[in-house]
């Protein structure tokens, strides 16, 4: 392990994946399944900038809200949503927490 400076946000994804991999709870395997979906894609993007990431993901939470908000939301696009929710919030906070996304 190295020190905690040399840590990237793609390391703290991959550790992510490999939990949710890792995680033999049956009740959780679809909400883990999107989870993982959603981390794999982020870690296709690593070489945007910052402000093209944001604006990709943001986007992508902004659609699926009406998948929320219709009730056609299942654990695995949930997973989905919370693993993007997730990357973004390590980013900045705020979009814990951010209507406009």
């Amino acid at each position: 392990m190295g020190t905690m400076a040399n840590i990237t946000l793609e390391d703290i994804i991959q550790r992510k994946i490999q939990y949710c991999e890792n995680d033999r709870d049956q009740e959780l395997k679809d909400m883990n399944a999107g989870y993982v979906r959603g981390y794999r894609q982020m870690l296709l993007d690593m070489h945007l900038t910052e402000g093209d990431f944001v604006a990709k993901y943001s986007g992508i939470v902004k659609n699926l809200k009406s998948a929320f908000e219709d009730a056609t939301c299942d654990d695995e696009l949930s997973g989905y949503n919370n693993a993007i929710v997730d990357v973004l919030c390590l980013l900045d906070n705020k979009y814990l927490f951010d209507e406009s996304i």
